[in-house]
């Protein structure tokens, strides 16, 4: 089994394609974009991918999301990984010695307040968590730092400055595990995701929802995006708490499609254990 992630090794999706394979045999491959691991995927080069979708502070992940509207795709799994951010450096230094901080934007915008803290210090995008720290121990800068897990500190054989540095203590990210093509049965799921395009007529996104909730059904996310070349258009994607064999599910996506321009059935899987805070909790 072959995994794919965007980033290199010592990244958060390094960490999920680990909990995902759990005991199975597996290798896994890391991409510079996520656009190139998606067509990977698509390619047949990968067996599964693993795409972060969202996080606990800064919400919806949508550079990820939006790559899979119009793709023929199943998400199989749902994994969360607690996210403990880092300060990284070479060597151990302070704070005031350090004039600039890569890390991926996800991760910079949730250390936004820790970072703010230091007007010193610029922050700088970068393509992946783990990919900056390798950058700053090969770059052999003593006034620059990374921003990733701890993990990567220890594989790089560099610093930590500073732990937990998450704006969010609870911060969290939730993934999801792709692979291409259209599942078969699979009686034992209780989430699904979908992505939806409305006939934008007035209350049709308003009719969509009553229609989950006639039909007494759960929705645990909905996200709005921008449909490419039709100017103030929306699609959503919404996942919903049935599995795609449930009878109700069914008939209520037959209704949606009467007031749909276009449905895509992401995958159905087994909803994943969200990370238990009660230690975090209580030593506060």
């Amino acid at each position: 089994m072959l995994i794919g992630y965007q980033g290199v090794e010592g990244s958060y999706s390094e960490l999920a394609c680990r909990k995902f394979a759990g005991g199975t045999e597996y290798q896994m491959k890391g991409y510079p974009t996520f656009r190139t691991l998606v067509s990977a995927m698509m390619d047949g080069e990968l067996d599964y991918i693993a795409l972060p979708v969202e996080n606990s502070t800064s919400g919806p992940i949508t550079r990820t999301i939006d790559l899979m509207k119009y793709l023929e795709v199943s998400a199989v799994r749902e994994v969360y990984i607690k996210i403990d951010h880092a300060l990284i450096m070479e060597s151990a230094a302070e704070i005031s010695d350090i004039t600039t901080v890569y890390s991926h934007p996800e991760a910079l915008e949730q250390c936004y307040s820790y970072l703010s803290k230091y007007p010193n210090i610029e922050v700088r995008e970068y393509t992946d968590t783990a990919e900056a720290v390798k950058m700053v121990k090969e770059t052999g800068d003593p006034h620059i730092a990374g921003i990733a897990g701890s993990h990567a500190a220890a594989l790089y054989d560099m610093t930590v400055i500073r732990e937990n540095i998450s704006d969010n203590p609870l911060n969290t990210t939730r993934f999801l595990f792709f692979r291409r093509g259209v599942q078969g049965p699979r009686p034992e799921t209780n989430k699904t995701s979908l992505y939806i395009e409305s006939d934008h007529s007035t209350g049709s996104l308003s009719e969509i929802l009553n229609i989950f909730s006639r039909h007494g059904i759960n929705l645990l996310n909905l996200t709005s995006r921008p449909i490419q070349h039709k100017p103030f258009s929306y699609g959503f994607f919404i996942d919903v708490e049935k599995g795609r064999e449930d009878s109700v599910l069914a008939e209520a996506l037959e209704d949606v499609r009467h007031v749909s321009n276009y449905i895509n059935m992401l995958g159905t899987y087994q909803k994943g254990e969200i990370p238990s805070y009660e230690k975090m909790l209580t030593n506060e």
